[in-house]
C-alpha cells in the first residue's frame, strides 16, 4: 500500500489531479497508468478529467519513460527543458498535451515552488516532444502557456489522403458524413445524415474545427448547438448537447481510417469581433468537456487564418463552462514567439490517496478494457 500526496486544480471547469515527482519518485511508469483510473473516477477514486504528473527533465526521468514506453528512438536531451509534463487519460494511456492542464501546472509551480515561469516538455508520446514556456503573471490574475505556432497534424494521427492542404498548418476535410438513425432527428429535420466541412490543425493535440453556421449541410442545427442556458430553452439545450456528443462519438468510432488515434471535435461560432464561442468533444475522455485550451487555440487560429485577419488577441468562451460561470473565458494572444493561452486556475484542495500496489505490467494494463479495470479495483476496495 502506498500513500500518494496530490493536489487538485481546476481551470475553466477542467479539473486535474497533480502528482509532484520533482523531488522524489512516487509512482512507477506502470503505476502512473493505473493510478489514472483512481484519480479520474468519482466513485472509486478522487474524480477529475485527467491525472497530471510533473517531473524534473533529467536523464533519469527521460530514460525511465523510454525504457517503459519505448516512445523515442533516442531520448530527448535533458537540457532542453526544466520539467516534463505528463498527462494520463482515465484508460491509463498517456495523452499528448493539455492547455488547461499546463496552466494548472503553471499555478502549482508558483504556489508550491515559487517558480513564476519555466520551460516544460510536453507531447511526450510523439517521436519528438515539444518544449514550451509556461508561467503565472506576477499580479496573479492568471496563468499562461505559450503553445508555439500551430502546425500540421503529425502523420501518425491523420490519414492525409482524405485531406487537402489549405494553409501551412491546416488540412481541410471537404465532406465528412455523420449518419443518424431514422428517428434521431425526426423532431427537427427529415434528414438522416449531416455533411460537414471541417478544418484540421495541431496545437499540441489534433483538433477538427467546425463552424456549424457555414460548415453544416443543415446550418439551422447550429442554433441548437449554441442554445444558451440563459435562454431557458431546456429542449434546445438537451438536443444541442446530444448532437455534439453524437457527432464527436461518430467521428471517433466510424472514422478511424482517417483519424487512427481519434480526434478532438470543436464547434465554434463568432459572437463579436475578437470573441468566439466554442464546444469541444475530447477524444481522450470520449465526451464533451467543459473547456479545452488547445481547442480554444485551434478555433482562434483557424478563424484568423480563414478570414485573413490580423488578430493579436481573441477571447474564446467555453460554452459548457459558461453555463456555470458566466465570466469563463480563455484568452488567446499572438506574438512573435507563437500563440499564448491564459486563464485563471484555482487550487481546490490537497490530500493523500491510499493506493494499492499491483503487479500488473503496463502492457497488460493497457490491453484490458475499462470494465476489467473497474472490476479489479472494486475487489481491491473490498
Amino acid at each position: 500500500m502506498q500513500f500518494i500526496p496530490f493536489v487538485k486544480y481546476t481551470s475553466c471547469g477542467n479539473s486535474f489531479v497533480i502528482v509532484d515527482e520533482t523531488e522524489q519518485s512516487l509512482l512507477s511508469e506502470d503505476d502512473m497508468s493505473r493510478f489514472a483510473f483512481q484519480a479520474t473516477n468519482i466513485s472509486f477514486g478522487v474524480g477529475c478529467d485527467n491525472l497530471l504528473i510533473i517531473q524534473r527533465c533529467n536523464e533519469l526521468s527521460l530514460q525511465s519513460i523510454n525504457r517503459s514506453r519505448d516512445y523515442w528512438i533516442q531520448p530527448p536531451q535533458e537540457e532542453q527543458a526544466e520539467f516534463v509534463f505528463r498527462m494520463f487519460e482515465p484508460s491509463g494511456e498517456e495523452a499528448l498535451c493539455c492547455g488547461n492542464g499546463l496552466m494548472c501546472i503553471a499555478s502549482y509551480l508558483l504556489d508550491k515552488h515559487g517558480i513564476s515561469s519555466a520551460s516544460i516538455m510536453t507531447e511526450i508520446p510523439l517521436a519528438t516532444p515539444k518544449v514550451i514556456k509556461i508561467g503565472t503573471d506576477q499580479n496573479r490574475v492568471g496563468s499562461w502557456v505559450n503553445l508555439g505556432h500551430p502546425r500540421l497534424t503529425p502523420p501518425e494521427l491523420v490519414n492525409g489522403e482524405y485531406a487537402a492542404l489549405v494553409d501551412p498548418a491546416i488540412h481541410e476535410m471537404q465532406e465528412l458524413v455523420v449518419k443518424f438513425r431514422a428517428d434521431d432527428l425526426k423532431a427537427y429535420t427529415t434528414d438522416n445524415e449531416l455533411r460537414i466541412r471541417a478544418l484540421l490543425v495541431f496545437t499540441g493535440e489534433p483538433h477538427l474545427v467546425i463552424f456549424p453556421d457555414s460548415d453544416f449541410s443543415a446550418p439551422e442545427q447550429a442554433d441548437y448547438i449554441f442554445a444558451g442556458s440563459n435562454q431557458g430553452v431546456e429542449r434546445r439545450e438537451s438536443f444541442g448537447s446530444w448532437l455534439v456528443e453524437h457527432i464527436g462519438n461518430y467521428m471517433n468510432n466510424h472514422m478511424r481510417h482517417i483519424f487512427p488515434a481519434g480526434i478532438n471535435v470543436n464547434f465554434a461560432r463568432r459572437l463579436a469581433s475578437g470573441v468566439i464561442e466554442n464546444r469541444c468533444f475530447e477524444r481522450g475522455i470520449n465526451r464533451e468537456t467543459l473547456a479545452c485550451g488547445t481547442g480554444a487555440l485551434a478555433v482562434a487560429y483557424i478563424y484568423s487564418q480563414m478570414h485573413k485577419l490580423n488578430i493579436s488577441e481573441v477571447d474564446v468562451l467555453p460554452h459548457r463552462c459558461c453555463w456555470h460561470d458566466k465570466k469563463a473565458k480563455i484568452c488567446i494572444k499572438q506574438n512573435s514567439d507563437g500563440w499564448q493561452i491564459s486563464s485563471d486556475p484555482v487550487m481546490l484542495f490537497d490530500a493523500v490517496y491510499r493506493f494499492p500496489r499491483k503487479k500488473n505490467s503496463l502492457p497488460e494494463l493497457l490491453n484490458k478494457d475499462h470494465d476489467e479495470i473497474v472490476t479489479e479495483d472494486r475487489k481491491l476496495a473490498v
